[in-house]
């Protein structure tokens, strides 16, 4: 009987440790093959990545002759008026400021007096009613804050 027991807890014990054999080991988090270890010094940004991408790429002159006026010369259009759309929503008052919460693009965004809320577009005023808004021509526009829905 006690070589019974034995034999079993000699096959118990060779199936476990072969178990524990046949496992592999845990993939580590950090996958450090795909670090880069270069001279240490960085390339200089391209561009701002908390502004979003201009929607137009910069005009390009061809090297021509001189330019000749005309008579007629049209005059060229103005830049659009105020394009920035949006919705204020409500305001927060911290520390002595008012923060206001505007709505742009389907994002609520807060920003307060001096923020940027796009390239160009300044607030220059908070207030629990209305928020002012100073475009890249120094035109101010006013967005009044709107009932419980944007």
């Amino acid at each position: 009987m006690e070589f019974r027991k034995a034999a079993i807890a000699g096959l118990a014990l060779g199936w476990a440790v072969s178990l524990f054999a046949a496992q592999e080991a845990p993939k580590p988090l950090v996958r450090k093959d795909l670090l880069v270890f270069g001279s240490g010094e960085i390339a200089a940004p391209v561009r701002d990545i908390f502004r979003p991408k201009t929607t137009a790429p910069p005009v390009v002159r061809r090297a021509g002759g001189p330019a000749v006026k005309s008579a007629a010369v049209a005059q060229p259009d103005a830049q659009p008026s105020f394009t920035l759309n949006l919705s204020y929503i409500g305001s927060i008052k911290s520390g002595g400021q008012i923060i206001a919460l505007v709505l742009r693009n389907g994002q609520t965004v807060s920003v307060g007096e001096g923020d940027e809320i796009a390239p160009g577009y300044k607030v220059v005023g908070v207030t629990a009613e209305a928020i002012v808004i100073q475009g890249p021509n120094s035109e101010r526009k006013t967005f009044p804050r709107k009932g419980d829905r944007p």
